[in-house]
């Protein structure tokens, strides 16, 4: 196999991962940041990083892994944005954002969006790859580069956290 094989192999895995993943992928990450277009975004810096990486290295292997570790470190980068952005607020506007509504469907899918983001942005994280995305613990402990024991703690604070607000949803 010639490096323009390896080469071609690559793309066409990271292809392969963009058509079945994408849009998991931005939902998820629409969790983890304020809005939908920042959500695509960083999904798609993701999905350009990767391709990247993935050619150079002529790697064939599933790119998922990759691709959500570097959702989570761009979500992270937005969040750590967004707090600095909120502890000096700029009076605007409030849009409404339609695109979130159409992806969470319902009042309560609202809501419950409502919830998650009130939560610290680790346990949140945890929440977003565990559930929205189906990550085993042990791949969202890898995505979000910690241990499993982390992200159980976080995760059983969150939905301490939740409860009540799931409970008023049933």
């Amino acid at each position: 196999m010639t490096p323009n094989d390896r080469g071609g192999a690559s793309a066409d895995a990271v292809r392969h991962a963009f058509e079945a993943h994408y849009s998991r992928l931005v939902a998820g990450a629409r969790l983890l940041l304020d809005t939908t277009d920042d959500a695509e975004e960083a999904v798609q810096e993701a999905f350009c990083r990767t391709l990247a990486t993935w050619t150079a290295a002529g790697r064939t292997d599933d790119p998922l892994p990759y691709l959500r570790t570097a959702v989570a470190n761009l979500g992270r980068t937005g969040l750590r944005r967004r707090r600095t952005v909120r502890l000096a607020p700029v009076p605007r506007a409030t849009p409404v954002d339609e695109a979130s509504d159409r992806i969470l469907g319902t009042e309560r899918q609202a809501a419950l969006v409502r919830s998650l983001r009130a939560l610290p942005p680790q346990q949140r994280a945890c929440v977003v790859f565990r559930y929205l995305l189906d990550c085993s613990t042990a791949e969202t402990a890898a995505t979000l580069g910690v241990s499993e024991g982390t992200v159980k703690t976080h995760l059983h604070r969150a939905l301490q956290a939740l409860g009540p607000h799931l409970e008023a949803l049933r």
